[in-house]
């Protein structure tokens, strides 16, 4: 069953499931969407270090577009 399915059958069942499942199901997307926001915290030091650092270069103009990299990787290592 892909998303859309998911999604219309729960639109569908929502009004029929007493208020233990809704607190529970409420419950689990207060749980899924605090972690979803927190993730960054839970990154170990070194990727945040990394993170930020891109982050940086980005706002400070050190960046290539893909179309640059490209034409230098090809000079590189002379492939046509």
């Amino acid at each position: 069953m892909g998303t859309i399915e998911l999604r219309e059958k729960w639109k569908k069942s929502i009004t029929k499931v007493d208020e233990r499942f809704l607190r529970m199901v409420d419950a689990l997307y207060e749980s899924y969407t605090q972690n979803e926001l927190n993730y960054y915290n839970d990154l170990p030091e070194t990727a945040k270090k990394l993170i930020n650092q891109g982050l940086e270069d980005i706002n400070e103009g050190r960046v290539h577009s893909h179309e640059d990299v490209i034409v230098e990787f090809r000079k590189k290592y002379n492939l046509v």
